[in-house]
């Protein structure tokens, strides 16, 4: 006799759930997302919530829309983590920036990077402890009285 396959069955609240953290952090709202999947926001609200199913066909459509593999939506150890997520100022600019041509998306990627290795440097050297050469220049001593 052959085996039956794995099944996995997911509820339709997880698959909800998933939804809207990825939503989220897209910075996107409910009609934002309705609008890119050709529905209606009540639609999304009641997947979203799990009163509702969604077919293999929408879940793929979401999965393009918010830009995440459809593990994501479907698998609980493939789902984004809820808490933290970035702002919607910051999606929306991250969006803006998709839509350059390529040779401009690489120069402000440089530009970032620039800047970023910046940062991590400054904070390097201000957690840097003293050393003994750093406290002669200073005029500081270096011995615990």
């Amino acid at each position: 006799m052959a085996k039956k396959p794995n099944q996995l069955v997911v509820s339709k609240k997880d698959i909800g759930l998933r939804i809207r953290l990825l939503r989220q952090q897209q910075g996107l709202t409910q009609v934002e997302l309705a609008e890119r999947l050709d529905m209606t926001q009540s639609n999304l609200s009641a997947i979203e919530r799990g009163a509702r199913g969604v077919t293999v066909h929408q879940v793929v459509r979401m999965a393009k829309a918010l830009r995440a593999p459809t593990d994501e939506i479907l698998l609980a150890d493939k789902a984004p983590e809820p808490g933290r997520r970035p702002k919607k100022r910051l999606m929306k600019r991250l969006q803006r920036i998709e839509e350059l041509p390529h040779r401009d998306q690489r120069i402000l990627l440089q530009l970032l990077e620039g800047f970023l290795m910046r940062q991590q440097e400054r904070a390097r050297r201000t957690a840097r402890p003293e050393t003994s050469a750093t406290a002669a220049r200073t005029g500081k001593d270096s011995q615990v009285a």
